[in-house]
């Protein structure tokens, strides 16, 4: 079985949940045969490796794309197109599909007959809209959704607002019925590819319901599984908190500012010179959280086992978020307790109490952090739990069992 992955993401270094979910569904599927990678990235991205060659994929090739906010020429072409998200770069989708007709065409000079594909996998929904929907006619197709980005807006636009000017109810108001309107473009487009390809898959049963997309498959994100956790069982002194994630993007971006600015000042007042970490691409608006020791600007690091070895915690402060986080599953592989809001741990198996403590509020954050740095009882149920949890349901390896079990079933049908 031949694979074609379209992809709007580049695995290496994996260095992020999306990167991660991606190598390891190139894993599953190079066990399947050979396997071609066509991946699309921004232009202003330079956080790039060269290919694996462990992998050992056939070929491998990555365009860059204009990412320039949209301007109004982006949201006319849109507003023609009842299914299309305002935000999505279609400007874009010529580039891409030239390039992706060459590199096919290339597939197919260099193989032969042979160069055919029995399967097409697209990354994330961007790829499949960007590659112009099915590239290849010939052969079924698989749409990795990963995350519900209608899900994000909507939770999003539900975050309380401090301004209570009339022009900030004003602003509201408006903005509630853009992202409305967004969101349902988004839930649009979501049943476009459902009624046009072999399959749809998400990373979670709680995102395959809100979906409500017909026959939509879960495949959950997995984790590789740690030689040797780098946890510890006692607390340094001062303890370290750990909050890890690409910075740009907004979710984790929120979930920064509200660690540093409201739940951190409350820790601090419970557990004396705790510092916190925040580890991942950093933005250059995102520099005035910055204030060593009690908070570093870490930024990318080449191996997240240096920071998790000296974390005593990793908290997920999310406010709004769809997908499941791979940060948590990290922490469960590497035995560091974890504290998380309802949000940020939502699509896992997960019990709060038992396998992480879960708050919403900063108050609760801080006493949820403060417990597991104080209690050793308590942060070794917790990570007893949570690792068991982890090697029986999210381990890389089950991961890749699901891809694989979905690719032949699509390509032999």
């Amino acid at each position: 079985m031949r694979t074609l992955v379209v992809a709007t993401e580049y695995p290496w270094p994996v260095n992020s949940g999306s990167r991660l979910r991606l190598a390891t569904t190139l894993e599953a599927l190079r066990a399947c045969g050979p396997v071609d990678l066509f991946s699309v990235v921004a232009k202003s991205r330079v956080d790039f490796n060269p290919a694996s060659r462990e992998l050992g994929l056939e070929r491998v090739e990555r365009i860059t794309i204009d990412d320039r906010p949209p301007g109004v020429a982006d949201y006319v072409r849109a507003l023609r197109l009842a299914w299309a998200p305002f935000e999505l770069p279609l400007r874009n989708r010529p580039v891409v599909q030239r390039a992706l007709r060459d590199f096919t065409s290339d597939a197919d000079a260099s193989q032969g007959q042979g160069g055919r594909y029995q399967l097409v996998w697209y990354f994330q929904v961007r790829a499949w809209v960007l590659a112009g929907g099915p590239s290849i006619p010939s052969a079924p197709s698989v749409v990795d959704i990963d995350d519900l980005e209608d899900q994000k807006i909507l939770a999003r636009a539900a975050l309380p607002r401090h301004d209570g000017s009339a022009g900030g109810r004003l602003r509201r108001r408006a903005g509630l019925v853009w992202t409305t309107a967004d969101a349902r473009r988004w839930q649009r487009l979501h049943r476009r590819i459902a009624g046009r390809v072999a399959a749809t898959v998400v990373c979670s049963e709680l995102d395959a319901s809100r979906s409500g997309l017909p026959g939509v498959r879960v495949i959950p994100n997995g984790y590789p599984n740690p030689q040797k956790p780098v946890g510890r069982d006692g607390v340094s002194s001062p303890p370290v908190v750990v909050f890890q994630g690409t910075l740009r993007y907004p979710p984790n971006a929120d979930a920064a500012r509200f660690l540093v600015e409201e739940i951190g000042p409350r820790l601090r007042a419970l557990v004396p010179g705790v510092q916190i970490r925040l580890v991942g691409v950093t933005p250059p608006a995102l520099a005035v959280l910055a204030a060593p020791p009690a908070v570093t600007l870490v930024g990318q690091v080449p191996d997240m086992s240096a920071e998790l070895g000296v974390a005593d915690l990793v908290v997920i402060p999310l406010r709004y978020a769809s997908g499941t986080r791979v940060k948590i599953l990290e922490a469960f592989a590497h035995r560091i307790p974890v504290v998380s809001t309802a949000i940020g741990a939502e699509g896992l198996d997960v019990h709060a109490g038992q396998h992480l403590l879960v708050a919403d509020d900063p108050d609760g954050i801080a006493r949820a952090c403060a417990r597991l740095l104080e209690d050793d009882p308590l942060r070794q149920r917790i990570v007893d739990e949570a690792q068991a949890l982890y090697r029986a349901r999210y381990q890389s390896t089950h991961v890749q069992e699901e891809v694989a079990t979905l690719a032949r079933e699509v390509a032999g049908a």
